[in-house]
């Protein structure tokens, strides 16, 4: 049996297994002494259930309120967090959990092993229809010691098991539900074990969180009185940041905001390259994308470079995606992807490959005339594009494809709503009905590079699962299983290697983009520049050294 424990976990880990009040704060001046840390930012949907939560932005929330097992470091590796220890059986099959006897949620209940079964068995229930039905699925069994031990038998051995114990716990008491919709009634009502409690929250307005006076791991408590996330557009971000209204943002990756930052006499500029990417997601289920040669026709007549340099006016803080992989990751690859290259040619001729060769006219949403390729049972190849308006860069990329589709025969219509209305369109309910051709957003990875439950795995294509396209490669889900199969760091990422190049190749979605992340930080602000591509400022030992002027 190896035991980890909060002080030896990273060095062991090194060596193989790596990897809210009700009233707004928005109005107000952060200059001055607030001790309540104001975050501007765009997309919050309210969803502040560690189980059920699907955005950054919503996790920003839960993990103030709550506490997981474990955490990732600055390091990107596995650390202990509400565990004291855990123990690895020999197979390396079972972990074996130890709590701390003084652990306790925020209404003064002790946070037992029962609860931490509870939350995983949230995953299990038959009506579950969240994000981590991939972690129930790797779970063999739960079995509650005592009160402070709880082991958890999965259902392979893996180095990635330990990204399943990220999510935060929830107490049975609070929690119990008959139904998954009885338990999504409390999503804008969570109690957790965290640092701060929610006292606040108005949809696509404000979440207001205030510092758990009762938190139980006193050392580790939070130095700043509260934290308020203000819903503010990114048009109007960068000013309320120089005013004092907020203290700290993260707008694009743009030069133009980058230059802005630097002028500003009371903010500093931070940034680093995002363990993420942005993606446009094809629906391959539907006639017009299931082939897979007019996904790559619609990638050539699409100019990816000439979008990043009219989008963030600098390569040197963003590049083009190609792999499913962060160039941050020891597994990204770096030979054998197709960058798909501007040329309408190619992709004309990979259309009439596809057997798109009759054409139609059509009215273009901009009133102009267009021939609209059909294919043999007389299918048009129109095309409708969910694109959020919270940000501009699914916009430009969006537009430009509007235009050069045209000069191929594509007729491409964009739809344009909020953040969270696109998030549920593509995410919820039944996979099959979802009425979309593409979408895009960004995805956020985690430390190991196992993509199971993500974007690319055809297991979370189903109802709250994080796969819209519908893409299914028998190669690409053996590669997946191969790669979480072993513990040696070299055979997983050439597994891992093979399967982005078979994505790239594919393309049930596209990687558009690596972007490095940008933040203004104002200068009573002490301690945020500690987050980099693994830890945002949610992280506990971040948000505990965080100090205010």
């Amino acid at each position: 049996m190896k035991k980890f424990t909060k002080a030896a976990l990273a060095a062991v880990l090194a060596l193989g297994v790596a990897g809210c009040s009700s009233s707004t704060s928005g109005s107000t001046t952060t200059e001055g002494g607030s001790q309540t840390l104001t975050v501007g930012l765009s997309g919050i949907k309210g969803t502040f259930n560690p189980m059920v939560s699907d955005t950054v932005y919503d996790n920003y929330v839960c993990n103030l309120v709550f506490e997981a097992l474990l955490d990732i470091d600055q390091s990107g590796t596995y650390t202990c967090w509400l565990a004291e220890s855990y123990e690895l059986s020999e197979d390396n099959l079972t972990y074996t959990f130890t709590l701390p006897e003084n652990a306790t949620f925020s209404d003064g209940t002790q946070v037992k092993a029962s609860d931490v079964a509870f939350t995983y068995n949230i995953t299990k229930e038959d009506d579950y229809a969240g994000p981590r039905s991939s972690v129930g699925a790797h779970i063999a069994s739960i079995d509650v010691i005592d009160d402070t031990h709880v082991a958890f038998t999965m259902t392979e051995a893996s180095p990635s098991n330990l990204s399943y114990f990220t999510y935060g716990i929830c107490s049975e008491e609070y929690y119990a539900h008959d139904s998954f919709e009885e338990l999504t009634a409390l999503n804008d009502k969570p109690m957790g074990s965290g640092k701060f409690v929610l006292t606040g929250y108005a949809n696509k307005q404000y979440v207001n969180l205030e510092r758990n006076e009762n938190y139980w791991n006193t050392e580790k408590a939070a130095q700043i009185e509260g934290v308020d996330l203000v819903e503010i557009s990114e048009d109007t971000i960068l000013s309320a940041l120089q005013a004092g209204e907020i203290d700290v943002c993260m707008p694009s990756a743009k030069a133009e905001n980058v230059e802005t930052i630097e002028s500003m006499d009371n903010v500093s500029l931070h940034s680093y390259l995002g363990n993420g990417y942005t993606f446009m997601c094809f629906n391959t289920t539907i006639p017009q994308l299931n082939d897979v040669k007019c996904r790559q026709a619609l990638m050539y007549a699409l100019d990816r470079v000439n979008f990043l340099t009219a989008e963030y006016g600098s390569d040197q803080l963003v590049s083009l995606g190609m792999a499913p992989i962060s160039p941050v990751s020891w597994a990204f690859p770096t030979e054998g992807l197709n960058d798909y290259a501007y040329d309408l040619d190619k992709a004309n001729a990979l259309l009439d490959e596809a057997g798109w060769t009759n054409y139609t006219t059509e009215t273009a949403d901009d009133g102009s005339t267009i021939e609209v390729r059909t294919n043999a049972d007389g299918v048009t190849m129109d095309l409708d594009w969910l694109v959020y308006t919270d940000s501009t860069w699914p916009g430009t990329l969006s537009s430009m494809a509007f235009d050069s589709w045209k000069q191929i025969g594509v007729n491409l219509h964009i739809k344009q709503y909020d953040f969270a209305t696109v998030s549920s369109l593509v995410m919820e309910g039944d996979p099959a009905e979802r009425d979309f051709s593409i979408y895009t957003m960004g995805f956020s990875l985690g430390a190991d590079p196992d993509p199971t439950g993500g974007l690319f795995d055809y297991d979370a294509y189903c109802d709250g699962g994080f796969n819209a396209s519908g893409y299914y490669n028998e190669r690409a889900q053996e590669l997946i299983q191969l790669g979480k199969s072993t513990f040696d760091q070299d055979e997983r990422a050439a597994y891992y290697q093979e399967w982005a190049t078979l994505m790239n190749e594919m393309v049930p979605t596209a990687i558009v983009a690596y972007r490095s992340e940008i933040w203004g930080i104002n200068n009573r602000v002490h301690g945020f520049d500690e987050i980099n591509s693994y830890c945002d400022f949610t992280d506990p030992d971040i948000i505990a050294n965080i100090t205010l002027d």
